[in-house]
């Protein structure tokens, strides 16, 4: 009996003294391990980072990232209109005058927006957007002269482009400028001496309007270059 619990003593010794070191192993081991999946290749910048400076040139750096899109409810970016490009709406090709500058446009109803540069002494550019007609001319120049503090009386001309029919329309007074057009919640900004200044076309592919405005001096300022951009007015080619 004495032998006996002898041996278990000294067992139970020897397998107490193994376990830390067992531990030891597991833990230098884990350590020495990738964390990352064994099939993932390294990263480009962890690749250049643990490679010979001999080789970090052949190893290329990581693209940069994409640029953010500016947030919404900012102004949409505008870029230079070249001389003569021409675009198409509902069956119409236009060429934009040089010296605009083409927008994105701030909601799925305009075809297309520029921005017309403000003249020397006057603080707003102008705008011009181009949307599909709802309603008939007759409604919408009741409804742009709404949009004045007084309604005044519109100024209408007539004539044939390339075939189409074209009416010019021009109403001046103090402007009720709204941001977001279509909110009736919004409470319009006075700005007086404005122009408004439309074509509407009835194109191929049905009535076009061709709004801008802006204050008198700019919209005075681009007056020929909007009576360019009607001449231009033809059918799109199929």
């Amino acid at each position: 009996m004495k032998f006996s619990t002898r041996f278990i003593d000294i067992v139970v010794s020897i397998r107490a003294s193994l376990v830390p070191s067992l531990l030891l192993l597991v833990v230098v081991f884990s350590g020495c391990s990738d964390s990352r999946p064994q099939h993932e290749e390294p990263t480009p910048e962890e690749a250049r980072g643990s490679a010979h400076p001999a080789l970090k040139a052949q190893i290329p750096a990581p693209a940069p990232a994409p640029a953010a899109e500016p947030a919404a409810g900012g102004e949409p970016a505008a870029s230079p209109w070249k001389p003569g490009e021409a675009f198409v709406v509902m069956g119409l090709k236009a060429k934009a005058p040089e010296g605009w500058l083409r927008q994105k446009p701030a909601n799925r109803m305009r075809k297309a927006q520029f921005k017309l540069p403000h003249a020397e002494n006057d603080t707003f550019d102008g705008e011009l957007t181009v949307i599909p007609a709802f309603g008939g001319m007759d409604a919408n120049v009741q409804r742009w002269k709404q949009q004045f503090k007084e309604a005044p009386e519109p100024l209408i001309t007539t004539r044939k482009v390339a075939g189409m029919d074209v009416a010019i329309v021009q109403l001046d007074g103090t402007y009720m400028y709204k941001a977001r057009p279509m909110d009736p919640n919004e409470a319009g900004q006075a700005r007086p001496d404005y122009r408004v200044l439309a074509a509407v076309v009835q194109a191929p592919g049905g009535q076009v309007f061709f709004k801008s405005f802006g204050p008198r001096a700019t919209m005075e300022k681009w007056q020929e270059a909007f009576t360019d951009m009607v001449d231009s007015f033809a059918p799109a080619q199929e």
